[in-house]
């Protein structure tokens, strides 16, 4: 069941964590976003050289290929600033592709803990540019991401098409559920779905476990993907996926697997429109929806369900004032007193530079659910 009222919370506030009017900056949920403490925060984002001159200076494929890098930047004190001068690169696309592509690493140094609050991944590719797509990747952190593990090459079971997030979770038997976005052929709409891969070692070795897939009459033009898992105290596994048509045209639906991930079903349709949207369980046992809203009026919202994501309650509009639909990708992270931190990328409808909105940089939410 959909609730179809809104809410404004009043307690809103909103941070700049990375803004740079000669970069385009953006796809937190792609690089990843952790609360290490109540105070010691990290995110991982991508940002590129651009001019804002023409649209084709924003193209994301354009922005990725042309040197951008990715970056992680630490907050100590509860995400309220972010200082640049401590940024951390990993490298540009280029540099951590090649050698994944030419001499590739396959395997961890060691078995983590994935389970540890000093653990970190991120992960990458699948697009863009146009090529390599069967290429995936991820990195670990044993130290908070201060140090990071060379990328290791994810397999790619026979699929053409591999994008790999920081979405995973640990089952009570210790197996780590990695969701996979796979695709066969080009990838064009309807060939790409969410892949359950597991590992049993810590991450040193990875098996293809379930496909979640769907029978709905647009199965073959719609793609589902993007999956964002939380694991309920019941056992239950359920994930959001992103459901797509065009860029502005998504919305999220929700999927749960009672046997561990070995099967799927479809549960709700939290909203009309939005994603990709990110899963948050809080404290108190509710689960937080978060997406981008990537029709008029442009923004970042959210829902609560009370019931393990059968049904969903009242959207709540954390921000309207965007410019363009180019916007969004959040990953949420609890801090502390029941308060959440939303993170995504973001431009203004104010903002003095405009191309299909302002300026793309990343942004931040705190409030309390």
């Amino acid at each position: 069941m959909m609730n179809h009222a809104t809410i404004r919370p009043k307690d809103l506030e909103h941070i700049t964590i990375y803004y740079d009017a000669t970069q385009f900056a953006a796809w937190p949920f792609n690089h990843g976003f952790w609360a290490f403490s109540e105070q010691e925060l990290l995110i991982g984002f991508s940002r590129g050289a651009c001019s804002y001159g023409s649209p084709y200076d924003m193209s994301h494929s354009v922005v990725d290929a042309r040197g951008g890098e990715y970056v992680m930047a630490r907050s100590t004190d509860g995400g309220r600033t972010w200082p640049v001068d401590g940024m951390q690169s990993l490298g540009s696309r280029q540099a951590i592709e090649k050698p994944l592509f030419d001499q590739p690493t396959t395997r961890l140094k060691r078995a983590y803990d994935w389970t540890s609050p000093d653990f970190c991944m991120t992960a990458g590719f699948g697009i863009p540019p146009q090529r390599n797509l069967n290429i995936g990747y991820i990195q670990v952190s044993a130290d908070r991401g201060q140090t990071w593990e060379d990328p290791i090459l994810m397999p790619s079971f026979g699929f053409s098409w591999v994008q790999v997030k920081p979405d995973y979770l640990v089952r009570p038997d210790g197996l780590i559920l990695l969701f996979v976005t796979v695709g066969i052929g080009d990838g064009r709409p309807g060939t790409r779905f969410v892949a359950v891969y597991g590992s049993p070692d810590g991450g040193q070795t990875w098996n293809y476990l379930s496909p979640i897939l769907t029978t709905a009459p647009d199965a073959h033009f719609v793609n589902r993907y993007y999956a964002s898992p939380v694991q309920l105290a019941d056992g239950r596994i359920v994930v959001a996926l992103r459901c797509q048509i065009d860029a502005a045209n998504a919305w999220p639906e929700i999927f749960e697997s009672t046997d561990g991930g070995r099967t799927w079903q479809f549960l709700s349709r939290p909203s009309d429109w939005g994603g990709p949207s990110h899963l948050t369980l809080l404290d108190d046992g509710r689960i937080l929806l978060v997406y981008g809203y990537r029709v008029v009026p442009y923004g970042i919202r959210g829902r609560i369900s009370e019931d393990g994501g059968k049904t969903w309650g009242a959207e709540i509009i954390l921000r309207d004032d965007a410019g363009s639909w180019d916007l969004g990708y959040p990953r949420t992270v609890k801090l502390g007193d029941g308060r959440v931190m939303v993170a995504y990328y973001f431009n203004n409808r104010d903002d003095s530079i405009q191309q299909n909105g302002g300026v793309r940089h990343i942004a931040g939410t705190i409030f309390k659910p």
